[in-house]
């Protein structure tokens, strides 16, 4: 299964994060056609608005150095500090890009990666055959130990 979702042309790699999707200052730049540190800088000029923990997630220490050995959230290793952005968070934060292609990249980026998880627990077929999978998995696992 392929952990990219296609938003605005752009190949997106899903990121999650303490059970959330999130998405990075430079995704967001990418999928807006943003120059680089557009978001990050309305992210500082607003940050009094944000709320840690909800709107977005501030890695250090321990955290940060297990996000770097993930491949898809791209972290340069002499980073100290980095910050994810959920969904909500998401939302304030291009508030403020009001041009036709943000509406656009907006409603992709809700509907298609953000609510992924909605999506599957809404479907009854693709619940159940998770239960059966998982179910599966766990009964061959007492088999071999």
């Amino acid at each position: 299964m392929s952990n990219l979702i296609k938003i605005n042309n752009q190949d997106l790699e899903a990121k999650e994060f303490k059970g959330q999707r999130v998405v990075t200052f430079k995704d967001i730049d990418l999928l807006h056609e943003r120059v680089k540190g557009t978001a990050s800088k309305r992210f500082i000029d607003n940050e009094k608005h944000f709320e840690k923990g909800s709107d977005y997630f501030e890695l250090t220490g321990d955290e940060l150095k297990e996000i770097k050995r993930l491949s898809n959230f791209g972290i340069g290793l002499k980073l100290s500090k980095f910050t994810l952005i959920t969904e909500s968070g998401y939302l304030m934060l291009v508030k403020s890009f009001t041009d036709d292609l943000a509406w656009k990249v907006q409603r992709q980026l809700v509907n298609s990666y953000f609510k992924v998880k909605e999506n599957i627990n809404s479907n009854p077929d693709i619940t159940d055959q998770i239960k059966i999978i998982t179910h599966n998995s766990y009964r061959n696992y007492i088999n071999i130990n």
